[in-house]
């Protein structure tokens, strides 16, 4: 039986609400996203209509049983974008609600592992990009940064630089999937934000930008370049907004 959920985390909890009360066995049901889902004859299938009180019940329960640090784990999770999170996380209860409050430190178990190998990925690109992003200063004043995360990142992005640059006006710009973080000097939104077609710098940003590329050319030493380790450290993915290798990425 594949039950199929509207994309939101709200969906695939209703989803697991579903299955735990149809006593979905751990090897057979499969809670997938319906926009993805390749229509298959010989599949039952089982619409989910998202339902807020049964999501609430699903993350109440994950909270009350593997507390905070648990249902942050199931959180930053889905934020992987993986078609099969809503599969992951339903196989992972139905081993961690017999384990118990510490089943998530039981990694040697697959069900498991597979949770939290997720979970590893979203907060390790995170931490990488906590780094690697650069903001650039509008001619209105506003920071802003353009990057394109393989994981659905921002937020918690935003909740990064809300601390570092709590004293500016920022958005951070997801360009893969069109959405951005909005600071006002108190809080951030998160808000739909398609592609721009050109942006204005202020002067000092342009000036800066244009030093930082002549020192960073001038400080390479061509002898010892190590595309390698540049790439282990500098994932050549993000280095099209990088401002440093602009001029030295093609």
């Amino acid at each position: 039986m594949v039950y199929l959920h509207d994309g939101t985390l709200e969906g695939i909890l209703t989803g697991i609400y579903t299955m735990f009360y149809a006593r979905a066995r751990f090897d057979e049901g499969q809670l997938l996203a319906l926009e993805h889902y390749q229509s298959d004859i010989f599949q039952l299938t089982v619409e989910i209509e998202t339902n807020e009180e049964k999501a609430n019940k699903v993350a109440q329960s994950i909270y009350e049983h593997f507390g905070p640090d648990g249902f942050r784990t199931v959180v930053t999770a889905f934020l992987s974008d993986d078609n099969d999170f809503g599969t992951v996380l339903f196989r992972f209860l139905k081993r961690a609600y017999k384990m118990g409050p510490k089943a998530l430190e039981a990694l040697s178990d697959l069900s498991i592992y597979a949770l939290y190998q997720k979970y590893r990925k979203v907060t390790r690109e995170t931490h990488l990009l906590t780094g690697l992003l650069r903001f650039s200063e509008l001619k209105s004043g506003i920071f802003y940064a353009e990057y394109e995360p393989t994981y659905n990142i921002t937020g918690l992005l935003a909740d990064h630089f809300k601390e570092r640059l709590g004293d500016q006006l920022w958005v951070i710009h997801d360009k893969k999937r069109q959405i951005a973080a909005f600071y006002d000097k108190e809080t951030y939104y998160i808000r739909a934000l398609g592609a721009f077609d050109t942006l204005v710098y202020s002067e000092k940003e342009k000036a800066f930008q244009t030093m930082w590329q002549s020192y960073t050319q001038h400080i390479a030493i061509k002898e010892r370049e190590n595309l390698v380790c540049q790439r282990a450290h500098m994932p050549k993915k993000y280095w099209k907004y990088l401002t440093e290798k602009i001029s030295s990425q093609h």
